[in-house]
């Protein structure tokens, strides 16, 4: 993509709750202990951005702790003085507040295309004082920009329009919008990235050859999903969705993939639908693989009427075909696609029970947070783990017995919702000439973006 992402018990007793897990309904789940909802020996769910480092335990529970953990350190409010980091001086209140169009703390990580140039990257922050709102309880977005369709380095454009799935996979919700996508990674990526020359292509040959391409542990990359956010809806979905300014394209045509005309670029409000997460851990040397989504997206199957505003849904239309990936010679992107959740990819039960209590707690502390609204698809982690010196130097890589089978987002792998992560990660390579292996580039597929160098670094 060009911008582009557990209770210790036997590997039969996961087969059995993986098969049973669909059963329970979430508004069966009872209320239960933060104990009971993390995990047995997991750590313990703080509602205050705390990145965690890794898992106490290598099971479901815990590794589903360990990604709501995640969501909340990284959908804080940015610090305004630190990129990547949270604003520590805010409380649980300022977390999801609606109105609040202050960047998350994964919104001042660095984008993949700012990182993947012609020429060296800008250094880690430079962009922050851009990105930062610093009125955040205005509703208005303190940015300003002379000319919408020219960018200096890391100005916040979103315009990624594809998804993984391959071809012409772009996404256009019930009002006609397109989502829209982004990836970005935190310091320890990038500074690995920057040190070792790895956005030349060149160099990044070379240094494949002679070490390869093994990230550090706590490296973090993640990957949005936008919607538009009409102004005419604002004051009705800012309570219900975390949402941003960004530019984004006003026209859009499409010809084929690799031939996409998009400008007239303006500021608008985007609302988060989706959200990967993945982070390399001393016990997940596969990563630790994480996806959230917003309620609102679409129903698991098909209803004629629904008290649901769903995204990428329109009841009235339920006996149309679901799920079609747009044919650009004959669909338009105005025309909305009908989603429903494919149910094998729903969230497990261990899921749904620590969604549930962190609904029930976001309600307790903090009742306007938007965040109430979003939930953990599951978390995927390895069950055998392999170790990076273990791993193959080409690819396909080892999935280190990946746990659970299928893990997608609605938002991002609408038109093959029945995959899981690993299954395209571990063919993540840097060499795309035919006839010849692929050197691995550890599970990312943004190190395929490496470009010849034609400006001098100073």
């Amino acid at each position: 993509m060009k911008i582009k992402f557990i209770s210790i018990i036997a590997i039969v007793a996961i087969i059995i709750v993986s098969c049973k897990k669909k059963e329970k309904k979430y508004a069966e789940i009872p209320l239960i202990s933060a104990s009971e909802a993390c995990g047995a020996g997991c750590d313990t769910l703080i509602f205050k951005p705390n990145s965690p480092k890794d898992v106490k335990i290598l099971n479901q529970q815990c590794a589903n702790t360990f990604a709501w953990q995640s969501f909340i350190a990284l959908t804080w409010p940015s610090s305004p003085v630190e990129a990547g980091q949270p604003d520590r001086s805010k409380s649980i209140e300022d977390w999801g507040k609606p109105g609040d169009l202050t960047p998350m703390a994964f919104g001042t990580y660095k984008k993949a295309e700012d990182i993947f140039t012609d020429h060296k990257p800008t250094r880690w922050g430079n962009n922050l004082e851009k990105l930062m709102d610093t009125i955040p309880n205005d509703n208005q977005s303190a940015r300003s920009f002379v000319d919408f369709s020219k960018f200096d380095d890391d100005a916040e454009v979103v315009n990624e329009l594809f998804q993984a799935s391959g071809g012409t996979s772009w996404l256009t919700d019930q009002n006609g919008n397109l989502i829209w996508y982004e990836i970005k990674t935190n310091y320890t990526e990038f500074e690995y990235i920057v040190s070792n020359k790895l956005y030349d292509l060149d160099a990044q040959k070379e240094f494949a050859q002679k070490k390869g391409i093994w990230l550090p542990n706590g490296s973090i990359e993640i990957k949005a999903a936008w919607r538009i956010i009409p102004e005419t809806d604002y004051e009705r979905l800012k309570n219900r969705y975390k949402i941003i300014t960004a530019i984004v394209p006003q026209y859009v045509r499409i010809k084929s993939k690799d031939s996409v005309i998009m400008k007239d670029y303006k500021e608008m409000k985007l609302g988060l639908v989706g959200l990967h997460i993945i982070q390399k851990t001393p016990t997940m040397p596969q990563f630790h693989w994480a996806t959230f989504e917003h309620e609102d997206l679409a129903p698991e199957t098909n209803v004629s009427e629904s008290d649901v505003d769903w995204l990428l849904y329109n009841p009235e239309k339920s006996q149309e075909p679901t799920n079609q990936t747009p044919n650009v010679k004959k669909d338009s992107i105005v025309t909305p696609v009908q989603v429903i959740k494919d149910p094998a990819a729903a969230p497990g039960i261990d899921a749904q029970v620590l969604n549930k209590f962190v609904k029930e707690k976001i309600i307790s502390l903090s009742p306007k947070s938007v965040f109430q609204y979003y939930k953990l698809v599951d978390s995927q982690w390895p069950s055998s783990a392999v170790a990076d010196e273990d791993n193959n130097t080409y690819t396909p890589l080892k999935s280190g017995g990946k746990t659970p089978m299928v893990l997608t987002n609605v938002s991002m792998e609408t038109y093959v919702q029945g995959i899981s992560c690993l299954d395209c990660h571990v063919n993540a390579g840097i060499d795309h000439d035919k006839g010849i292996p692929e050197h691995a580039s550890d599970y990312s597929f943004m190190f395929g973006m490496a470009k010849t160098q034609i400006k001098q670094e100073k």
